[in-house]
């Protein structure tokens, strides 16, 4: 099997198996998307099927699935229940986006020059990155770029990304130093708490491959290298 099939069936569920998960119809499913409960598919595969008989006749059918991260049966259990109110839960996620970033103490790195010297945040700045990341989020792209696809994770992966291109401006165009591979080690840890690997034929093109598994390479730190 090609290993990009391989990789988004094994971590993902398909549409069909997602609604029989849950008990829902293929068009509640397309509702609780089109009201912006969940996400879009992450995934489509388009195969296109001939078929032929011993007539020498041939006919074509084109098949689509689509996938979805493995976490979204337990969204849609959840969100289904807000139907009527669906703008519930972009506000939930907001706040959860929101109280990482207050957390987090390297949240100057997000969003380039969001917070002023003294920390202070600038909240239209701040409105406009979140509706670009929850643009982002309803088409499906944070189920291929985070684990879990999260407020949380959101912010987490903005910030880790941030760092790791900061630290690849200092230092890839030299070997580095144990210092600063430990420094490194600490990076992958914490872009991996929250980012996903990619299938392959993203993978060199990913924040993953451009800013972490090239310069773990170039130096030495395969070991650090998700397969």
């Amino acid at each position: 099997m090609d290993i990009n099939l391989k990789y988004i069936q094994k971590n993902y569920i398909e549409k069909k198996a997602l609604c029989a998960a849950v008990n829902i119809s293929l068009e509640t499913l397309d509702t609780l998307i089109a009201m912006e409960l969940i996400p879009n598919a992450s995934y489509s595969i388009n195969t296109m099927h001939e078929i032929n008989s011993p007539l020498g006749d041939k006919h074509m059918v084109n098949e689509t699935q689509e996938y979805f991260p493995k976490n979204t049966p337990t969204l849609v259990e959840k969100n289904k229940k807000l139907v009527e109110s669906p703008a519930r839960f972009k506000a939930q996620i907001k706040q959860e986006f929101l109280a990482d970033f207050e957390r987090n103490t390297d949240r100057r790195y997000a969003y380039g020059d969001i917070t002023d010297k003294a920390g202070n945040l600038d909240e239209a700045q701040m409105d406009e990155a979140f509706e670009t990341e929850w643009d982002y989020y309803c088409k499906g792209i944070y189920g291929i770029c985070t684990l879990n696809a999260t407020g949380s994770d959101i912010i987490k992966k903005e910030i880790a990304v941030k760092k790791l291109i900061e630290f690849n401006q200092k230092h890839a165009d030299r070997p580095l130093s144990e210092e600063e591979k430990a420094t490194l080690a600490a990076l992958s840890d914490q872009y991996n708490e929250v980012s996903n690997r990619f299938a392959p034929y993203q993978r060199a093109t990913s924040s993953r491959g451009k800013y972490l598994d090239k310069i773990l390479g170039d130096n030495g730190m395969d070991h650090l290298i998700k397969e």
